[in-house]
């Protein structure tokens, strides 16, 4: 079977990002700086050359909103896309839409914490980004793929396959539209590279284009 490419790409700046509020199943606006990161990612698609014959999103706003402003960055038009729930941020339950500092850090009891309060267990992101990402890629037609989702369930997505990873996922580093490129073959998925646009030209207030947090 020849090997296929999904670009799995963060969402660009929103203002829960801006204000530090947890954004799990809930949803807010893209920020002004969010809509020229959504320019520069699509700049850079540009730059390397990358053709998509399939496009997918998560069914958060802010996910659709990226995807679209990517498109019409590199291709010049909104590209038609599939919306799967599955591609969805993290719950976080009651917490959803609260500052960040109020979120337990527990260690491994967090994720059991999180279901107890109406949230997901990191077993169940894991399952459904898998689930959902392998389903898309078997496709026949599917050769290079353009996915959106968010922060926290990329990175649960990379930990389930990060065995077969080349590319190295520093977990104390996030940034909007941080895009993780995997090879597909066989049924297995192997990150070739995890990069973020140059966002060094931003004009627009808001956070930086990298933040550290602590592990």
């Amino acid at each position: 079977m020849a090997t296929k490419t999904l670009y799995l790409m963060r969402h660009c700046e929103t203002l829960f990002n801006v204000q530090h509020k947890s954004q799990g199943w809930c949803d807010s606006p893209v920020t002004p700086r969010g809509r020229q990161q959504c320019r520069l990612a699509g700049e850079e698609l540009v730059r390397r050359g990358v053709s998509f014959d399939h496009f997918y999103s998560s069914t958060s706003e802010r996910c659709c909103d990226t995807l679209e402003m990517v498109c019409e960055a590199a291709f010049g038009e909104v590209k038609p896309y599939v919306r799967c729930k599955d591609l969805r941020e993290c719950g976080f339950g009651i917490f959803e839409a609260k500052d960040d500092f109020l979120e337990p850090d527990f260690g491994p009891m967090r994720s059991r914490f999180m279901a107890a309060v109406g949230g997901e267990t990191d077993a169940q992101v894991n399952e459904r980004m898998d689930r959902c990402l392998s389903d898309i890629m078997a496709r026949d037609d599917h050769q290079n793929v353009l996915a959106v989702s968010s922060g926290g369930s990329s990175m649960h997505f990379y930990m389930v396959h990060e065995a077969t990873a080349r590319a190295q996922f520093r977990r104390t580093e996030f940034s909007n539209c941080m895009t993780y490129v995997y090879s597909w073959e066989d049924g297995v998925f192997s990150c070739q590279e995890i990069y973020v646009p140059d966002f060094s030209s931003l004009t627009e207030s808001g956070l930086p284009g990298r933040w550290s947090i602590e592990a």
